[in-house]
C-alpha cells in the first residue's frame, strides 16, 4: 500500500498550514452513541512517543517531535481510541506531519500490545509491532502524508501503531504536544448507501 497525498484523495480533505483538518470533527476519543452519524471522524493519539536504540532506557513521552531512524534505530509509537470499528469502516488512514525530512520514506505497523503508556515506553521495554506494513511514499519537510491502514487495523477498541524506516536518514514527525500532531481518519459507508449498492448490482442494466 502506497501513501496518498491529503489534499488529492477521492475523500476530499483539505489541510491547512495551521495542520487542521477542515472537513472532519477533530476528537481524542470515541464519539457518543448520541452523536449524529459521520461517514468522516478524525482522532487524535490519546499517547505518541519515540524510542531509540541509542538511549534504551530514555523515555520522550513529553516530546514536541516524533523521531524515526534505521541507524541508531528509532522508532515512533502511537495509540488511538476510535471505540469499536464497525463492520462498514471503508478505510482508516494515518495522517503525519513532516518536521523534519528528506524525501525519505517510512513503514506504519501495527502493534497488537495496547497497555503500554506514554510515559514510561522505552526502547528496552517497547511492544513487538508487525512485520506487515503500510509504506508511504517519500515525504519532505513541513508536509502532511497519509497512509492507508485499514488493512493494520483489527477489531480492538485501541489501534496502536509503530512507525519504522528502512531510509538511511532520519526522520522527525510532530507529536501531539505540538499543534499539528497525528490523526487517524476513520471513513464509514452509511448502511443505507452499502444497502443501496448491493441493490443496485442486483437490478438488472
Amino acid at each position: 500500500m502506497r501513501s496518498q497525498e491529503p489534499a488529492r484523495t477521492r475523500y476530499g480533505w483539505r489541510l491547512l498550514a495551521a495542520g487542521t483538518v477542515t472537513t472532519v470533527a477533530l476528537t481524542g476519543q470515541a464519539p457518543a452513541a448520541t452523536d449524529p452519524p459521520a461517514k468522516i471522524r478524525a482522532f487524535k493519539p490519546v499517547a505518541d512517543t519515540y524510542v531509540t536504540a541509542s538511549l534504551p532506557r530514555a523515555n520522550y513521552g513529553r516530546a514536541k517531535v516524533l523521531r524515526v531512524n534505521s541507524s541508531p534505530v528509532a522508532t515512533t509509537y502511537l495509540r488511538f481510541h476510535p471505540g469499536k470499528l464497525t463492520s462498514n469502516v471503508a478505510s482508516v488512514i494515518l495522517l503525519l506531519h513532516t518536521s523534519r525530512a528528506r524525501r525519505t520514506s517510512y513503514e506504519v505497523r501495527r502493534v497488537d500490545e495496547h497497555r503500554w503508556r506514554e510515559a514510561g515506553l522505552t526502547y528496552s521495554n517497547a511492544p513487538r509491532f508487525s512485520l506487515r506494513y503500510a509504506s508511504s511514499k517519500p515525504v519532505r519537510q513541513g508536509i502532511w502524508s497519509a497512509v492507508e491502514v485499514t488493512s493494520l487495523v483489527s477489531g480492538d477498541e485501541d489501534i496502536s501503531l509503530a512507525i519504522t524506516t528502512r531510509g538511511a536518514r532520519e526522520l522527525t514527525f510532530d507529536s501531539r504536544e505540538s499543534n499539528r500532531g497525528p490523526r487517524l481518519v476513520v471513513r464509514v459507508e452509511d448502511r443505507d448507501d452499502v444497502t443501496g449498492r448491493i441493490v443496485q448490482a442486483l437490478l438488472p442494466h
